[in-house]
């Protein structure tokens, strides 16, 4: 049986009351989603020890692999900064790193479209690297028949 999730805290961003007449810069002042995780860039597994690894991380609680927009591998790990108060502000707001200082609206994660592809589990990456092992050897059985009828 296939397995899709493994009890991970769900990396929820907040609904405001009006959010439709909201700017962007607005929702992003009262949100705090981007202070509950941490994404690192990964690349794409290509040998059998990379997909090993890959599957190890996900063996553990809050860690998830993303592919981005931009076909770029993440691997997120759901924890929030330790300085994020209760009432969602930044403790240290002042004195705050560098990439929260940078950090815009623009690149939101909180609508959820910052991802093509989202791994929860080890079965999850393994379906997907498994379907597109499928989809390249069928292009390339496509590609000799092509190039076969054109000799002919």
């Amino acid at each position: 049986m296939l397995e899709l999730t493994k009890g991970d805290t769900p990396l929820v961003f907040p609904k405001f009351e009006n959010e439709d007449k909201m700017t962007e810069s607005e929702i992003c002042c009262k949100c705090s989603g981007c202070c509950r995780y941490v994404s690192v860039d990964i690349t794409k597994p290509r040998s059998k020890d990379q997909i090993d690894l890959y599957v190890w991380y996900l063996l553990h609680k809050n860690v998830q692999i993303y592919i981005d927009n931009d076909k770029g591998w993440n691997l997120l790990f759901i924890t929030p900064c330790t300085k994020l108060q209760g009432d969602g502000k930044c403790g240290i707001y002042p004195t705050r790193p560098k990439l929260c200082k940078d950090y815009s609206a623009s690149s939101c994660s909180r609508t959820g479209k910052d991802h093509t592809h989202l791994f929860m589990t080890p079965d999850a990456l393994l379906a997907y690297l498994e379907e597109e092992k499928k989809k390249k050897q069928t292009k390339s059985k496509t590609k000799v028949v092509k190039k076969t009828k054109k000799t002919k």
